[in-house]
């Protein structure tokens, strides 16, 4: 049985069930008990922010890290360590992300609109990634490191065959865009983008991205890492820049394989 009570604090008539009730409000409460109102500046705003998506991203990356070493640890074997690692790596962000984001927003980032200009959008971002990011990683490379050996996967390609070759194509086509673009892109920018502008999160989520790479392949992992970030936030769904990572991983590993 609801009872008629006045706020101890503003004499505001309430109606409640609870006989001790004496506070209409938190906000009465709070200026009862403090004598004003609990100001809160911009700027302790942007630093809780900030603080929030950075301490995010490095609790991310120590989670990594200890995942690695117990895989390491567990598995002996190269053909089995890399894909168990990137398949439970990417586990682990998405089942992050499905516990630190709200529901409508996890939704979005993992729906996917099946249309075509959603295709044409991949197709735009794998064209950029042959005609303007690979000339300028060569050039990089050239100027860089004029002298630098191949890539360490791309010997690891050479020196396999048989089912270790399969393995190690599905992995780097398949199972690593899955799990660097629920890192990079699912979490990485996503937090980013809480507290920074589309352009400097799109930029800064490249640039982590890049420096994953071995030296010789950030120029390369950096302008995709941009254009990956475009799809994500344009889209507003991981899978669009999944699918153009893949297809362009899958398409580096059929080069590789054949030339």
């Amino acid at each position: 049985m609801k009872i008629l009570i006045y706020c101890k604090h503003c004499s505001k008539p309430i109606l409640s069930d609870i006989e001790y009730q004496i506070y209409c409000s938190s906000e009465c409460w709070r200026e009862s008990k403090l004598g004003s109102k609990v100001e809160i500046s911009e700027t302790d705003i942007e630093k809780k922010s900030t603080l929030y998506v950075w301490s995010s991203i490095i609790s991310m990356f120590i989670g990594l890290f200890l995942l690695l070493m117990l895989t390491a640890t567990v598995v002996n074997s190269e053909e089995v360590f890399l894909p168990l690692f990137t398949i439970s790596a990417g586990v682990l962000v998405l089942v992050v992300l499905q516990n630190i984001l709200p529901k409508e927003e996890i939704k979005g980032l993992l729906s996917f609109e099946n249309n075509v200009n959603t295709w044409k959008l991949i197709g735009w971002v794998l064209l950029l990634d042959i005609f303007v990011i690979l000339p300028l990683h060569a050039a990089f490379t050239l100027l860089v490191f004029p002298d630098a050996e191949q890539q360490e996967v791309i010997n690891l390609f050479k020196e396999s065959s048989g089912f270790s070759l399969v393995i190690l194509a599905l992995t780097v086509s398949v199972f690593t865009p899955f799990a660097e673009e629920f890192l990079f892109r699912g979490f990485i920018l996503t937090m980013l983008l809480k507290r920074y502008s589309p352009i400097v999160s799109i930029v800064i989520s490249s640039f982590v991205f890049s420096i994953a790479h071995e030296p010789i392949a950030m120029a390369l992992a950096f302008g995709g890492g941009c254009l990956y970030g475009w799809l994500r936030v344009k889209t507003g769904s991981i899978y669009p820049s999944m699918i153009a990572h893949a297809i362009w991983n899958g398409f580096i590993t059929l080069v590789v394989i054949f030339a």
